[in-house]
């Protein structure tokens, strides 16, 4: 009785270790139709070798997408395509059983490894010829900016930020992206003279250059009334000057105010006429600036004032203005 008994626990006991040993080769050991699936090694082309016990194939690149089957350790895969998430490498591979899909590895601890080819995950660079960007009459011109990528073609795009910077973006085949701001100026010839109009302010000048002393007269034409007491009294000229890269330069300069169909005096304040009224449309601001360019540095200039009295004033229409680049 105790031989039989014997006997049925050595039964027992060698069913369930053959239990758990088909349980681990079937959940834990891939078998040799796995194995079968991977692709030859091939140097000539990008391929990945699986580090991990094993992951799963998605038919698209996401994890909600559906499970067509795995793959394991030491397996070999040449990648078809990758495609980068904010979660996931996805590789695109096709296994030797024609199963295509895509297998997922964490960009902190890889799922695989690249053994050999390359993965193309550089953005490409923007490059810039000058510091800034010049606009000859106004007029765009991008032909400084050109992009690079070491495995692909790219493109440029742009869009401009604000009145002074343009902000190019630049992507490769791959969707890698760069992107790089820069300083642009506008810049316009006087040819003797120039026009600007803005919504509250009609600018024209007279540019004359003789001997490198450069005169500008510029009249400031309103568009609109200002009622009395929203209005400045005294007015201060503005000009800056600029080298060809637009650092500025500080010289001695002139200026007085023209007196002639205009409603301020030579010294800036308004005509005794014009202190207890309404300015109205077409009332001007005339202004001479006058400097030396003796040593042929000066390049551009910009002109303008300041109205000193109710500056902080939306009412007051006259309170600053500043003109365009204009070049020397």
């Amino acid at each position: 009785m105790k031989e039989i008994n014997s006997q049925k626990e050595m039964f027992v006991n060698t069913l369930v270790l053959a239990i758990i040993i088909l349980v681990i080769a079937v959940f834990f050991w891939p078998n040799d139709a796995a194995k079968s699936q991977s692709n030859k090694l091939d140097k000539s082309k990008t391929q990945i070798k699986v580090l991990v016990k094993r992951i799963n194939i998605r038919k698209e690149p996401t994890i909600n997408s559906e499970d067509i089957g795995d793959v394991y350790k030491d397996e070999i895969y040449t990648v078809l395509d990758n495609v980068d998430t904010e979660e996931y490498y996805w590789y695109k591979i096709e296994t030797s059983k024609n199963v295509v899909g895509y297998i997922a590895s964490d960009p902190k601890s890889e799922y695989v490894e690249v053994i050999s080819g390359y993965i193309d995950r550089t953005a490409p660079e923007i490059i810039f010829s000058k510091d800034f960007l010049l606009f000859e009459d106004g007029k765009e011109n991008f032909e400084s900016v050109t992009c690079v990528d070491e495995h692909s073609s790219c493109t440029l795009t742009h869009e401009y930020l604000s009145q002074d910077y343009v902000r190019f973006k630049a992507k490769d085949e791959k969707n890698n992206e760069s992107e790089k701001d820069i300083k642009y100026y506008k810049v316009y010839k006087f040819n003797e003279s120039a026009k600007e109009t803005s919504q509250n302010i009609n600018a024209s000048y007279n540019f004359t250059n003789e001997d490198n002393e450069i005169e500008i007269n510029a009249k400031y034409v309103l568009n609109k009334d200002i009622s009395s007491e929203n209005k400045s009294i005294n007015y201060t000229p503005i000009i800056t000057l600029y080298d060809d890269s637009f650092n500025e330069i500080k010289i001695y300069t002139t200026y007085s105010g023209i007196e002639e169909d205009t409603i301020n005096n030579y010294d800036m304040s308004l005509k005794e006429e014009y202190i207890d009224k309404d300015l109205t449309k077409d009332n001007a601001i005339g202004i001479k600036y006058i400097f030396k360019n003796n040593q042929s540095n000066i390049k551009y200039v910009r002109v303008g004032f300041i109205g000193v009295e109710n500056y902080n004033n939306d009412a007051n229409l006259l309170a600053y203005y500043y003109s365009r680049y204009y070049a020397i």
